[in-house]
């Protein structure tokens, strides 16, 4: 299971979300608190800095390298002050079969469209409905699968349930969307036999706002084998507030929910104390916006 965390609020020092915390993203590479399994397939972000040239298109960084050791990563993210990230390091199962490649690092973000997708979860049995699911596809959209993730599938499939894959959808479009492709997913692993626990937390963003689902295909059901990320209903936490630095000895947003202007959503807490963290309900979405510096979140539950 990969480790993922979106941020999304008043410009905040990328450090602060992938170095200093006591767990933070980078540190969950090689030390997640909620999972037993080590994430040493790659690194990808995206984050959108108002003071950059051109503040709507961000930067990407991808490396098939162990991120605790990029000098080049280190050094960017002590400069760059974003208002919007989406980070994600790779955990993959520990076997040949396996891709660690350029092509299959998060977040996926095709030419001409807004939307930015990173996967925390594994689809079991992949390979029985893979090609199954092209048909549900938009041909446009099936031409740029450069990858070989199950990851990558569900970006495109989000894509083909929007109206405009090039527009700026609303969260409440984006929801509707996700839903829908949940659906085809569910839909396709019925008629082709899968039938495994399945995660598909989702995060999801422009660079503008924020939505993260928490969904899990047929929990419980392992046939005669089990990944040991499905043992548990997979985690993902969030926090609201002010600030997000270190208050009073401990790393945390002040300020409280009612004068929030940023929120952190990520597979697990960026902080061994979780007291100041919420999780975030199963089979829902949270989806987020930042309006003249007011932050509005709400929850979504999820039909598909």
């Amino acid at each position: 299971m990969c480790r993922v965390l979106a941020y999304l609020g008043s410009p905040i020092p990328l450090e602060n979300l992938l170095y200093k915390p006591d767990s933070s993203l980078l540190k969950q590479a090689y030390q997640p608190q909620m999972h037993h399994m080590l994430n040493l397939a790659g690194f990808g972000m995206m984050a959108w800095d108002p003071a950059s040239h051109v503040p709507e298109v961000p930067y990407r960084y991808a490396t098939t390298e162990l991120p605790i050791f990029d000098a080049n990563l280190r050094n960017l993210s002590a400069k760059l002050r974003p208002r919007c990230a989406l980070a994600h390091v790779r955990g993959v199962p520990y076997h040949e079969r396996v891709h660690v490649s350029q092509q299959n690092l998060h977040p996926f973000h095709y030419e001409g469209t807004s939307l930015a997708l990173a996967h925390n979860g594994d689809l079991e049995q992949f390979d029985m409905y893979k090609f199954a699911l092209a048909e549900h596809v938009r041909p446009e959209i099936r031409a740029k699968i450069r990858g070989s993730t199950d990851s990558e599938w569900i970006y495109a499939l989000l894509l083909s349930q929007l109206e405009d894959p090039g527009a700026r959808p609303s969260p409440d479009e984006i929801v509707r969307a996700l839903d829908a492709a949940l659906a085809v997913l569910r839909k396709v692993r019925h008629q082709e036999g899968a039938a495994r626990s399945s995660s598909t937390n989702l995060f999801v963003s422009d660079g503008s706002m924020l939505v993260a689902t928490r969904f899990t295909y047929d929990f419980g059901c392992y046939g005669d084998s089990v990944h040991e990320g499905h043992l548990r209903y997979s985690s993902q936490w969030f926090t609201v507030g002010r600030d997000y630095d270190f208050h009073d000895g401990e790393w945390k947003m002040i300020g409280g929910a009612a004068n929030a202007d940023s929120i952190l959503v990520a597979s697990e807490p960026l902080t061994v104390d979780t007291s100041t963290w919420l999780e975030v309900p199963e089979y829902s979405a949270l989806c987020a916006t930042l309006d003249d510096g007011k932050l509005t979140m709400r929850t979504v539950e999820l039909t598909a």
